[in-house]
């Protein structure tokens, strides 16, 4: 791949950033809660009931506008990977960037999806809960039925996103694939993420969901990193 075409798809990239950007701004509108909240159920928190329908509205459209631009960046830095793995040798350099490959085209698929599944299940909760007149246990039995059509596809989407790309992106700098240092392992969106969990367990904050974008944020850093790369050949 010639350092011209290097520079086009770095520059493509960065696409990412005003996309997350609207995603990060949708994962505030969902997380962001009373300091009081407590949990209703295993999923459901009393600070649900304080998220308005524009707040789920707005998700919504930064998610779907969001996945479009993710997708542009996405597509670009694949076409790097694949010429990197065209030229690459090791049987299991090889399969940790299909792995990867994979992961970024996985996202492709099911970030509006995740994201859309998590302001509707906040969502149904609100509305749910209006109609049981304030009945706590009808409103999360209820609640309960809506989530288990959408249990299955929402987790296996989560798990298989972080196993492929956060999972992906560390092997493949830890293992030198990509030229980058040791250091940006750190950049794997679950690994943001849980940053972002230990800062809001230390932080003296006024409300609950500060973590609620940094897994979203996670993605533009490691983009960054990957234009990097990039960049280096």
């Amino acid at each position: 791949m010639t350092a011209e075409a290097r520079g086009k798809i770095s520059k493509r990239m960065l696409w990412i950033i005003p996309g997350i950007i609207l995603a990060i701004i949708g994962d505030y509108c969902m997380g962001i809660e009373p300091k009081d909240s407590t949990a209703v159920s295993s999923m459901i928190s009393s600070g649900w009931l304080t998220i308005a329908d524009w707040r789920i509205a707005l998700s919504n459209i930064g998610g779907m506008v969001g996945t479009v631009l993710y997708t542009i960046a996405a597509l670009n830095f694949i076409e790097y990977l694949k010429d990197k793995l065209s030229r690459c040798t090791d049987p299991w350099d090889r399969r940790l960037l299909k792995l990867y490959i994979g992961g970024l085209l996985w996202g492709c698929m099911v970030f509006i999806y995740f994201h859309l599944a998590c302001g509707t299940l906040i969502h149904n909760y609100n509305v749910i809960y209006e109609a049981a007149q304030g009945d706590t246990q009808r409103a999360v039995q209820a609640w309960n039925r809506s989530y288990a059509v959408q249990a299955v596809p929402y987790w296996v989407s989560f798990f298989v996103l972080g196993i492929t790309v956060s999972g992906g992106w560390i092997a493949l700098i830890l293992k030198g694939v990509l030229p980058l240092k040791k250091t940006w392992a750190l950049a794997a969106p679950l690994v943001i993420a849980g940053i972002g969990f230990l800062l809001e367990m230390i932080l003296p904050l006024p409300f609950n969901g500060f973590s609620s974008g940094f897994e979203s944020f996670g993605w533009i850093v490691m983009f960054l990193g990957g234009i990097q790369a990039v960049k280096r050949g």
